[in-house]
């Protein structure tokens, strides 16, 4: 199929969100959205009334602490989450993938206490192998966020550190009304279901967007490799796929110009770029690095990132 835009972090009234389950589910598909993961605090409780009739729905949960706040999706049964404290997080997250579970970190640097306890992450992660995915970019896209600022820096500082670690967007949906611009994780989908969706968190093939739909792949000796893969270094012919009228309905009231596609390595390191409406460039590729393609422009004169793939890395 291609890719799709979810909605991975989302709240009914069985935790702290004024949605009823089906009244998500029915937002969800006036959003245009293709999966939903319902993630209330502490709870699987709404999954119970889901109908998967209306949009697909992830079951999921978001461990909420005072250490910090996980997404935990797809897991075949409850871990508890009671006993999780920063040193020993690592085996909780074991327990996770051992009933099948992705293990996200939720907004890691929300404000934290005194105003938001717990809401910023302070888990001591030894083995971020296990972590399959940082909520990197987190709520109304309006503004230019400090705190998607440095979830962007931590994710970037892991990806150079060797860690095989996805990025997703985090609208934290607790209901409807709420004005402001939200942006959505388009997933590599084999089909609009739930599993398919874990599937691809799980091999990093997904793309945070204020909107436009945006991703790259590399093509050498008639092979194509997409988000997620590894490859050989070499030189490769990268092609760009940029539909910008994908979410147009999410438009707001500011004035959004195209400009460049960027191709992103380690250390932020900017290796190439070209025009927005690029549809093909050669670059090599060098061994140990990760490379990452940005879609730039400016919102209301004021240069930012549109959209972010995770990585395809090279050996």
């Amino acid at each position: 199929m291609s890719y799709l835009p979810c909605e991975l972090h989302c709240h009914t009234v069985h935790s702290d969100g004024s949605f009823q389950v089906n009244e998500l589910q029915s937002e969800a598909v006036n959003d245009h959205l293709a999966v939903i993961a319902l993630t209330d605090h502490n709870t699987f409780s709404g999954y119970d009334e889901v109908d998967e009739g209306i949009i697909p729905v992830i079951k999921g949960i978001e461990w909420t602490t005072y250490f910090g706040h996980m997404l935990v999706l797809g897991a075949g049964s409850f871990v508890d989450w009671r006993s999780a404290v920063p040193d020993n997080i690592d085996d909780k997250i074991k327990e996770v993938k051992a009933v099948g579970g992705v293990v996200g970190i939720a907004h890691p640097y929300q404000i934290g206490s005194p105003v938001c306890t717990g809401g910023r992450w302070e888990f001591n992660v030894k083995d971020w192998r296990s972590v399959d995915y940082i909520e990197v970019w987190h709520d109304d896209m309006n503004a230019i966020k400090n705190e998607n600022n440095r979830a962007l820096e931590m994710w970037t500082s892991l990806l150079d550190k060797g860690y095989k670690i996805a990025a997703t967007y985090g609208r934290d949906w607790h209901g409807a009304g709420k004005n402001g611009v939200f942006g959505c994780t388009y997933l590599d989908l084999d089909e609009i279901d739930a599993k398919s969706a874990i599937r691809a968190i799980r091999m990093g093939k997904s793309v945070i967007s204020c909107g436009a739909k945006f991703f790259f792949r590399v093509h050498r000796h008639g092979v194509t490799s997409s988000i997620g893969d590894t490859v050989k270094k070499g030189s490769y012919t990268v092609s760009f796929f940029t539909d910008l009228h994908s979410r147009q309905k999410d438009a707001g009231d500011e004035s959004v110009i195209y400009k460049e596609i960027r191709i992103v390595t380690n250390g932020s390191r900017v290796v190439l770029k070209t025009r927005y409406d690029e549809r093909h460039v050669r670059l090599k590729l060098e061994p140990n690095h990760w490379y990452r393609a940005e879609l730039w422009g400016t919102v209301d004169g004021e240069p930012r990132a549109l959209a972010i793939t995770s990585p395809i890395y090279c050996e």
